[in-house]
């Protein structure tokens, strides 16, 4: 298997099961021993598929009489990835990308009748490139952007209403743009000075919480990994530290991290904690949590105690001094990393979430000591997933009180309201939201 062949399947696998191209990715690579330098290719194919989906398949549909034959498994995607190189990819030869999808729609029983189909539209895609992507002005707004930007409409018409025009237009780009990756520096262990010196050739200016985070300006070399495998950094978006900032950890602080995976957050709190401090690090999924106990065995950290948990009913009773619920959500401040969650998120899912996430807070706060600190957060720029939870839970406890961020939190990052908020149109980083919220002691039993 070649990397457009794992593409396809990685894309066609998901249209067929809708599970998480990380998943997917992973067990293609596995299974089919895709070599080092395949792997980055298809990796960029299929990401940038995902993310172009929409305008892609518009596109397509200009050149197409007969929408019937996308109806066959696998021809949509073999259009979308020919048309995705054409357009989007410099680095390979017109002709290359339709000798390619023609080859694909050929070795498949099903589709060979369709390799001429396949040679044609994708000529005429050539022959027509410099036409601009541009739906009729005739059309409502929230539908042009939609297949513009390729995000669904209905979520285009939300963020049009809460963030205007000009926001929307950012953040649709901003979602578009391949990620920015950053390394969080170790607190422990290693000094600034030797990092920045192992990074230099790889990494810009430091950032973030307390200057912790460092944007990779170069991919990884298989001799840079080291700084990765002996735990002298972990990836981060700075975002999240931020967000584990509003905690306003203290040594020997006794934390609980109710959805940890992969772990990032729950390490960074163990080293504001320090050694005398505990960080129990929950995750329902046991698969999620292997992940942040590699983590945690890589940064050498013997104060982070992993537990796979349904973290509506964690199987103990405690105090904790503070209590982090980083919940599921949407996802839609993170839709650049994972651009199929715009493909297969809906009003009903977001409502289910708000859900699942009033029920965790609810926990947590039976967990949460007197005078204790409970931080919620998502990674969410909905409203029914943020504001609204907190409100909801607020309503259903007296004992809890919102509280203002800390003094380390920048004032650009907090609203008036009191909520950290991170917007990736006015930061550049992954959009996040979280609440800072004390429980009264004069509440207590």
């Amino acid at each position: 298997m070649n990397a457009r062949d794992a593409a396809l399947s990685i894309l066609t696998a998901f249209d067929s099961t809708g599970k998480s191209l990380d998943g997917l990715i992973d067990h293609t690579f596995a299974a089919h021993h895709i070599d080092h330098r395949d792997r980055r290719f298809a990796y960029d194919v299929v990401y940038g598929v995902m993310r172009r989906r929409g305008t892609l398949d518009y596109v397509i549909a200009r050149f197409l009489d007969n929408n019937d034959a996308l109806k066959q498994p696998g021809l949509r995607n073999i259009l979308r990835i020919g048309a995705y190189q054409i357009l989007y990819m410099d680095r390979v030869p017109d002709h290359a990308a339709v000798n390619e999808a023609v080859n694909a729609a050929k070795s498949s029983r099903k589709l060979r009748y369709y390799a001429g189909l396949v040679n044609a539209l994708l000529r005429n895609i050539i022959k027509h490139r410099k036409q601009p992507i541009k739906p009729s002005p005739a059309m409502p707004l929230a539908g042009r952007l939609s297949l513009e930007h390729s995000h669904p409409s209905w979520l285009v018409e939300r963020w049009l209403d809460r963030f205007g025009l000009g926001d929307t237009k950012k953040l649709l780009a901003f979602n578009n743009a391949r990620p920015q990756v950053h390394l969080r520096r170790r607190m422990r262990g290693v000094t600034r000075q030797q990092f920045e010196f192992d990074v230099r050739p790889i990494c810009g200016n430091a950032c973030g919480l307390l200057n912790l985070y460092y944007p990779l300006v170069k991919s990884l070399q298989p001799d840079q990994i080291a700084v990765l495998e002996r735990g002298d950094c972990v990836i981060q978006s700075p975002s999240s530290g931020w967000v584990v900032a509003m905690l306003d950890i203290q040594p020997g602080d006794r934390l609980l991290d109710l959805c940890s995976a992969p772990g990032g957050k729950s390490t960074l709190a163990a080293e504001f904690a320090g050694p005398e401090g505990r960080v129990c690090a929950c995750d329902i999924s046991p698969d999620r949590l292997r992940r942040v106990t590699e983590t945690i065995r890589r940064m050498k950290l013997r104060t982070v105690i992993p537990l796979a948990a349904d973290g509506r009913k964690p199987p103990f009773a405690g105090y904790f001094d503070k209590v982090l619920v980083d919940a599921p959500c949407s996802g839609t401040g993170v839709l650049h990393r994972h651009p199929e969650a715009r493909w297969n998120r809906t009003m009903d899912s977001i409502r289910e979430q708000a859900r699942l996430q009033g029920e965790l807070l609810d926990s947590a706060m039976q967990l949460l000591k007197p005078d204790g600190i409970l931080v919620y957060a998502t990674c969410s720029m909905e409203k029914e997933e943020n504001e609204e939870v907190v409100e909801a839970f607020l309503s259903r406890h007296e004992e809890v009180s919102r509280e203002k961020p800390p003094l380390l939190i920048p004032a650009n990052c907090s609203t008036n309201d009191g909520y950290l908020r991170i917007t990736p149109w006015a930061h550049g980083f992954d959009g996040m939201f979280a609440a800072r919220m004390k429980k009264s002691a004069r509440h207590a039993g």
